[in-house]
C-alpha cells in the first residue's frame, strides 16, 4: 500500500485508541491508576508534537519517521508512568502499524476521575483469620459436650439415688423405734423420721403423701427400718396400733458400761450382752471421729455413755438403746467444749478418760477442778512422774476386767494397760462413764502445783501436796500410813 494513502493523525490515533482499549479490559472500574489524570494529560502534549508537524508540509517520508518517533515518545512516557506506580502492574506499549485504521471516538474516551485506589488485600493474614475461627470454634464445641455430658451424669446419679431413697435399697435394716405425737403435721412428721434416720429427704416423703392421696397419720408408738422405703413407711403410719410400754431408768456418774448393760436388762429393755455389743460398734457419729482408736482398751466406747435418766421402751432393740443414748452424748458436748480440748492439746478420749478418773477420786464436786490439776500436773511432768498412781483404774481392773475378760491372759494383757502404777501415763482407756461435772473440770482446772492426794476413806477429807514429804505427812493425817 503507498504510504500517501493515510496520515500521521491516523497512526497517533490508532496506537493511542488500542492502548486505551487494552487498559480498560485488563484494569477493573474500582481499581483505576491513581496518577490517570496524569497520564491523560502526558498524552494530548504527545499528540500535539506530531499534529503541529503535520501543519508544517511534512513530506511523506519525513510523517513516518515522526510518527516512529511519537511511538518512542509514548513508550518512554509509558515507562515513566508505570515506575510511579506501585499497586499496578505495567503493560506493555503498543507500537503501531503501517496501515492500521483507529477509531476517533475511543480516542476521545474520558477518564474515570472519580474512581479511588483500593489497598492490596492481606491474604495472609485472612487464613491466619480463619484458622484461629475454625479453631475456637471447635474448642466450644469441646465445651460444650463436656457441659452436657456431665450434666447427664449428675442427673442420672441423681436419679438413682433418689430411686434408691424410695425403696429404701442398700439401707439400714435395723429396727428404731419412736412415737409420733398427737396433731403432728406431715412436716413435723418428717422430721421425726429424719431424726431417727428413716428417711433422708424431706421432700421426697411429702410428695410421697400425696401421691398417696395424703392417708391419716396416726399418733402413737411406732417401730420402723429405713430399708422399708418411702411407701411401705408411710402404709405403716397410716395403721392403727397400740402404745408400748416403757420404762424410765437413771444412771449415775460414774457407772461403767457393765452397769448399765445390767440396769437395761433388768427392766426388760434389751439384753446386756446384745446392749454391749451394739454400744461398742462403730454408729458413725461425728463425736466418733475424735476417739482416738487403742487396741489396749477392754470396751472400745467405755467413757462414752452419758450419765443422765433416760426413757426406753420395753423389749427394745440394742440398737434403738444405744442409738439414743449416743444422741444425748453428742448433744452435751458442745463445739465449746471441744474448743477448750484443742486450746489444751487433749483429744476426747484423753479428756473422757482423765475425767472418768477425777470422778472416782474426787470426794465432792466441789474438789474435782483441784483433783484434776493434780494428774494433769503430773502428765505434763512426766519424766519425774511417769505414772499417775490412781486407785481408780485399780478398781476398774477388778470391777470390770477380772469380771468380763475371756482367759487369764486377757486378764493379764488388760490389767498392765489399765494398772497407772504399772503403765506410764494415762491407761488405755477410761474407767467409767463421768458426768458433766468432771468432764469440765478436766477443761478448766484449778491452777496448782499439786502432785499428790489422798483422802480420809470415814471423813471423805482431802489432802494435797507438792512434795512427797508433803504427801507421807498427809498419809498419815488420813489415817493410811
Amino acid at each position: 500500500m503507498d504510504k500517501k494513502d493515510f496520515s500521521i493523525d491516523d497512526i497517533i490515533n490508532d496506537v493511542n485508541a488500542k492502548k486505551l482499549e487494552k487498559e480498560s479490559a485488563a484494569k477493573p472500574e474500582d481499581e483505576a491508576p491513581v496518577e490517570e489524570n496524569k497520564v491523560s494529560d502526558k498524552a494530548a502534549d504527545i499528540e500535539k508534537a506530531p499534529q503541529e508537524a503535520a501543519n508544517e508540509n511534512v513530506s511523506p517520508d519525513n510523517q513516518e519517521e515522526a510518527a516512529v518517533k511519537a511511538n518512542k515518545s509514548v513508550d518512554s512516557t509509558k515507562d515513566s508512568q508505570s515506575s510511579d506506580k506501585t499497586d499496578v502492574e505495567a503493560e506493555p506499549v503498543i507500537k503501531a502499524e503501517v496501515g492500521a485504521k483507529s477509531s476517533a471516538a475511543t480516542t476521545n474516551q474520558p477518564a474515570n476521575k472519580n474512581v479511588q485506589p483500593t489497598a492490596k488485600k492481606n491474604v495472609h493474614k485472612k487464613k491466619k483469620k480463619k484458622k484461629s475461627r475454625i479453631n475456637t470454634s471447635i474448642f466450644s464445641g469441646l465445651i460444650i459436650v463436656v457441659v452436657i455430658l456431665t450434666i447427664s451424669i449428675v442427673v442420672a446419679i441423681g436419679g438413682i439415688s433418689l430411686g434408691m431413697e424410695y425403696t429404701g435399697i442398700g439401707k439400714s435394716e435395723n429396727e428404731v423405734t419412736f412415737n409420733i405425737p398427737e396433731n403432728s403435721t406431715t412436716d413435723e412428721i418428717a422430721q421425726i423420721l429424719v431424726d431417727n434416720q428413716i428417711i433422708n429427704n424431706k421432700t421426697l416423703f411429702k410428695i410421697t403423701m400425696r401421691l398417696k392421696s395424703s392417708p391419716t397419720i396416726y399418733p402413737g408408738d411406732i417401730t420402723l427400718h429405713p430399708s422399708m422405703g418411702y411407701a411401705a413407711v408411710i402404709d405403716e403410719l397410716a395403721t392403727m396400733r397400740e402404745s408400748y410400754e416403757t420404762v424410765t431408768i437413771t444412771f449415775q456418774e460414774g457407772l461403767t458400761l457393765l452397769d448399765a448393760a445390767n440396769l437395761l436388762q433388768e427392766n426388760g429393755v434389751c439384753s446386756a450382752d446384745d446392749f454391749l455389743f451394739e454400744f461398742n460398734r462403730n454408729q458413725n457419729y461425728s463425736f466418733e471421729e475424735r476417739i482416738t482408736e487403742n487396741v489396749d482398751a477392754f470396751y472400745r466406747m467405755e467413757g462414752f455413755f452419758f450419765p443422765d435418766t433416760y426413757e426406753f421402751y420395753v423389749g427394745d432393740s440394742a440398737y434403738n438403746v444405744t442409738r439414743i443414748i449416743r444422741d444425748h452424748f453428742e448433744d452435751m458436748i458442745t463445739d465449746e467444749m471441744y474448743e477448750q480440748m484443742d486450746e489444751q492439746g487433749l483429744t476426747l478420749s484423753e479428756v473422757i478418760t482423765l475425767a472418768s478418773i477425777v470422778q472416782w477420786e474426787a470426794n465432792s464436786v466441789e474438789e474435782m477442778p483441784t483433783v484434776a490439776s493434780v494428774f494433769l500436773n503430773r502428765l505434763d511432768d512426766s519424766d519425774t512422774f511417769p505414772s499417775l498412781q490412781s486407785d481408780a483404774t485399780s478398781n476398774y481392773i477388778e470391777r470390770v476386767i477380772v469380771v468380763k475378760a475371756d482367759s487369764d491372759a486377757s486378764i493379764e494383757h488388760f490389767s498392765n494397760s489399765y494398772d497407772t502404777y504399772e503403765c506410764e501415763g494415762l491407761p488405755a482407756g477410761p474407767v467409767c462413764n463421768p458426768g458433766l461435772d468432771a468432764i469440765n473440770a478436766v477443761l478448766n482446772p484449778d491452777d496448782t502445783n499439786y502432785y499428790y492426794f489422798c483422802n480420809n476413806l470415814e471423813t471423805g477429807e482431802s489432802f494435797f501436796a507438792e512434795t512427797l514429804e508433803e504427801h507421807e505427812e498427809n498419809l498419815v493425817k488420813a489415817g493410811l500410813a
